[in-house]
């Protein structure tokens, strides 16, 4: 598993944007972020819900939704967004610290 990686869930269709840093390997959970197809959000918010193109479909980043997911719960690897992680990096600390 690798920040800003994107994953698939095994118990669903839902994909799952990685934010925990990668020196928290050893614990069975990773903190992850939704992402949600656009169409299916109807406001998103520009600094907490960012958007990405994957595979063709634009998806929001459900900052807000954030859970810790066991990692036997995570599927394959679906893309790595890392050259966007200033972004996801600005959506949690809007999420958290409010700027």
């Amino acid at each position: 598993m690798a920040r800003f990686h994107v994953y698939g869930l095994k118990q669903s269709q839902v994909l799952a944007l990685d934010l925990q840093s990668d020196l928290l390997e050893r614990l069975s959970t990773r903190m992850m972020a939704p992402l949600l197809l656009a169409e299916d959000v109807s406001k998103p918010m520009a600094r907490l819900n960012p958007q990405f193109t994957i595979n063709g479909k634009l998806y929001i980043m459900a900052t807000q939704l954030m859970a810790a997911i066991p990692l036997i719960e995570i599927g394959e690897l679906i893309t790595d967004l890392s050259a966007h992680g200033d972004r996801i990096t600005a959506a949690t600390d809007f999420l958290f610290q409010g700027f």
